[in-house]
């Protein structure tokens, strides 16, 4: 029976030593998966492992698990979605409101009026609210 290297049971791995990392199969499909966001090997590897890490104090500081065990994901929540484009007739809304486009169609007689009501710029003087 073959003994693990001191090596690879230390406690605390050393800042500045490089890793040996086998991949396996699974190992290697998971870390290209990671890489087509355009980083590189090592990069991946770190943002996965911090992730991890991450994911493992929050559970331990919220004594979800006692510490030093791995808490199991049960969910997640994405922070950053891609971009959903909207179909063309909706408004662009400006800090001086709405700014109607050509294709955006009436919806009540109110939208009409507002449509056709002169701006601040145009007329040189305040817009009276009502």
């Amino acid at each position: 029976m073959t003994t693990a290297k001191p090596t690879q049971r230390r406690a605390r791995p050393i800042a500045g030593t490089r890793p040996n990392v086998r991949l396996d199969e699974q190992f290697a499909r998971d870390l290209a998966v990671l890489m087509q966001t355009g980083d590189d090997l090592t990069t991946a590897m770190r943002t996965a492992v911090g992730i991890v890490a991450d994911m493992y104090r929050t559970a331990w500081h919220h004594q979800s698990v006692p510490v030093g065990t791995a808490p199991t994901l049960k969910a997640y929540k994405f922070v950053e979605a891609p971009p959903v484009p909207g179909p063309p007739s909706l408004p662009r809304v400006t800090h001086d409101g709405p700014m109607w486009t050509p294709s955006s169609r009436q919806t009540s007689t109110d939208d009409a009026r507002r449509q056709q009501q002169p701006t601040r710029q145009q007329t040189g003087r305040p817009a009276v609210r009502p």
